[in-house]
């Protein structure tokens, strides 16, 4: 019977390596994956970038014949109008910082209790009680404005920031859930040992599991920040007075009633550089945060 053997080379014939094809290797498919993604970045921040760009130019730069993406003569006198002659702009920014970290630290802590309750606790009806305020998830908030201003009224809540937070902290459904799915990740061994070693239940959770899940909270407290301090609808109407207003308010009420024009500032560049500092906290928030953001996002989100 015949045998058929592998094809060796020529004795003392030197091994050449094999070339492998550029655009066929995974080298040449990483590089065009990147490129598509940085080409879908750029589009994504093209109108971050204009605006950016906006606010640094005067009045002939941005009313010119052929619109420019990059300016020559960039000039920060936009920022400084918009500091200066805009009303109330220090107190608008006060409000806003206020209403967002009080309802960012009030919604945190009260999502994190409900999860560890949900999670660790076991008493009668807690999954009755869990499912039914997952059900607020699929109700529109502004479905319930009406209901939720008569509320407010009737409990003098309204025109007061402290309404403001209250109001915002109440959608826990969301947070709950995180913080719930993120307790329900620890090994029940941690808290035994902890109850081994002295600890109560408050002692456990403070010291064992709220540090654990602090990548789930920095989760909650960013969605709560970007979701705060971009609403419009529901403060302009729970505020009447202008001097609680916040910025989203504020400057779109200054802007829409009249055309700004006076010498190098127009209206169009003032806007562009307030919007650039009033979105400026967000971007410096989560800046801030990122290193847990992701690690708190599968943390908290595990079915």
């Amino acid at each position: 019977m015949a045998t058929i053997t592998p094809r060796t080379r020529a004795a003392g014939a030197a091994a050449r390596p094999v070339a492998r094809p550029l655009f066929g290797g995974f080298l040449a498919r990483k590089v065009i994956v990147r490129v598509l993604l940085w080409a879908w970045l750029f589009l994504f921040l093209l109108p971050v970038v204009w605006t950016i760009s906006s606010s640094l130019k005067n009045r002939a730069d941005l009313y010119q014949a052929t619109p420019s993406l990059v300016t020559l003569n960039p000039t920060g006198a936009n920022y400084e109008f918009a500091l200066r002659r805009l009303r109330n702009f220090a107190d608008l920014y006060r409000n806003s910082i206020v209403v967002t970290l009080g309802a960012v630290i009030v919604q945190t802590t009260l999502a994190t209790l409900a999860g560890y309750g949900f999670a660790r606790v076991r008493f009668r009806g807690r999954d009755l009680i869990f499912y039914t305020m997952l059900l607020l998830i699929f109700v529109p908030r502004n479905v319930a404005l009406t209901a939720q201003y008569e509320v407010m009224n009737g409990l003098g809540l309204r025109n007061s920031h402290l309404g403001l937070i209250l109001a915002f902290s109440a959608g826990l459904a969301v947070p709950m859930f995180i913080m719930k799915q993120a307790f329900s990740g620890i090994p029940q061994e941690f808290e035994d040992a902890a109850k081994i070693d002295g600890c109560n239940r408050f002692q456990s959770f403070w010291y064992i599991m709220m540090p654990t899940v602090t990548g789930a909270m920095v989760v909650i407290a960013m969605f709560e920040f970007i979701r705060v301090w971009g609403e419009y609808l529901f403060t302009l109407t729970m505020l009447d007075e202008q001097r609680k207003f916040t910025l989203g308010i504020g400057l779109v009420q200054q802007f829409a009633s009249s055309t700004i024009e006076v010498g190098e500032f127009t209206s169009y560049g003032a806007q562009s550089a307030a919007y650039i500092m009033a979105a400026a906290p967000v971007v410096l928030f989560f800046l801030g945060l990122q290193r847990w953001f992701v690690r708190g996002l599968l943390s908290g989100l595990k079915f």
